[in-house]
């Protein structure tokens, strides 16, 4: 133990003894939070300008159709169907809405037919309208159920729950949406500096192998393991010294409320930091030169980081690569911590974490094999 705690001790000095660390590690996370805060912090929640094609000639339509006008930040329009597309591709429309011809008559046949709801910006514009025409066609259907298919009967029960209405309560609340999709844009960019730090924390091994230092450490009395694993306390110690700056930040200095505990963010940022500085001493255990480990990080840093959701919403991307995404680190830690936002329970992102320190249990494994059957002394450039 020792030697591990010697060993960290100078990681420290050699990393921190060039001034540019302390700006790779400190001052670009607060870059990128605040680039974070000037994206989307002065950014107005505009109506959803909603367009509407209603093949159907019933009631039912009709009545979602002014229901939905009554939504504050709805702004509906009836547009014809050979000019949506160009509505959608200016961006005059977020969406539009079409109701199959017969949506009406489905319903008391017992097999209601699915509205249509059209899209460029995906779930973000779709969610809320598909959500709410969802619901009201369930409670319509149940309608319809008990009436048992007698048309008579479903025209009773429809016109006593329109005539029923609903109570409502109206409490002023603050809107939370902007803070979310801060905190959320800002941990993706800090999951890439994480990265980015690992990979200069890496460099420590590089050094020492391009002067020959690791070499006479490997002659010492020092094993394979314990020269990994103060690399590792390094990585980690830097990485955790980030994330605090980072939600002090965010809590006291810009006033962004992330929604998650202090010490929940902590522990799934950290989980992820150990992946990360996994991953960096793989490439550098299996490279042979400098050069080598810079095109190495560069190819996994970026596309892995685009892959995770690091640079917008994984639900944008198609359904192949979101399944691709679960096999990136990056997608399991913002998954965990948008759970986390929801209300999600720590143990419920149990999973997320666990397969977080799986990927850095590999991940260690293989570095201190690789380092233990290493006997290549050439020189290192």
């Amino acid at each position: 133990m020792r030697n591990v705690l010697l060993l960290t001790v100078n990681a420290i000095k050699v990393t921190f003894r060039k001034k540019g660390s302390f700006f790779v590690y400190f001052v670009l996370p607060v870059v990128g939070l605040i680039m974070s805060m000037v994206i989307y912090g002065t950014a107005d929640t505009n109506p959803l300008n909603i367009g509407v094609i209603n093949y159907d000639d019933g009631n039912l339509s009709v009545d979602i159709i002014d229901s939905l006008a009554q939504i504050e930040n709805f702004k509906l329009t009836q547009v014809k169907s050979d000019e949506v597309d160009r509505l959608l591709l200016d961006g005059k429309l977020s969406c539009a809405v079409v109701f199959p011809e017969g949506f009406s008559e489905s319903f008391i046949a017992g097999v209601p037919k699915k509205v249509e709801v059209i899209s460029l910006k995906g779930k973000e514009a779709t969610a809320w309208i598909e959500h709410y025409i969802d619901l009201y066609a369930e409670n319509i259907y149940m309608l319809v159920e008990a009436s048992e298919g007698e048309e008579e009967m479903f025209d009773k029960l429809y016109e006593g729950y329109k005539e029923e209405g609903l109570r409502l309560s109206v409490n002023k609340i603050d809107d939370q949406a902007t803070d979310r999709v801060i905190a959320m844009f800002s941990m993706g960019l800090f999951i890439m500096f994480v990265m980015i730090g690992a990979s200069n924390t890496s460099e420590i091994i590089l050094r020492e192998k391009r002067n020959r230092t690791y070499f006479r450490i490997c002659a010492a009395p020092v094993k394979p393991g314990e020269y990994v694993l103060s690399n590792i306390i390094t990585g980690i110690l830097i990485i955790l010294v980030q994330i605090c700056i980072v939600l002090a930040l965010m809590k006291w200095v810009l006033h962004i409320e992330a929604y998650v505990s202090g010490w929940q963010m902590l522990l799934v940022l950290g989980a992820f930091g150990l992946v990360a500085i996994g991953i960096n001493m793989m490439i550098v255990a299996f490279a042979s030169s400098s050069g080598q480990v810079s095109a190495a990080s560069t190819l996994v840093v970026t596309p892995t980081c685009m892959l995770g959701g690091c640079f917008w919403s994984v639900e944008n991307m198609p359904e192949v690569m979101q399944r691709i995404s679960y096999f990136t680190p990056q997608r399991w830690a913002l998954d965990a911590i948008e759970r986390l936002q929801r209300g999600a329970s720590f143990a419920e992102v149990a999973v997320n974490l666990a397969v977080l320190l799986a990927f850095a249990a590999v991940f260690f494994s293989i570095v201190a094999y690789r380092f233990s059957i290493a006997d290549d002394v050439r020189r290192f450039v």
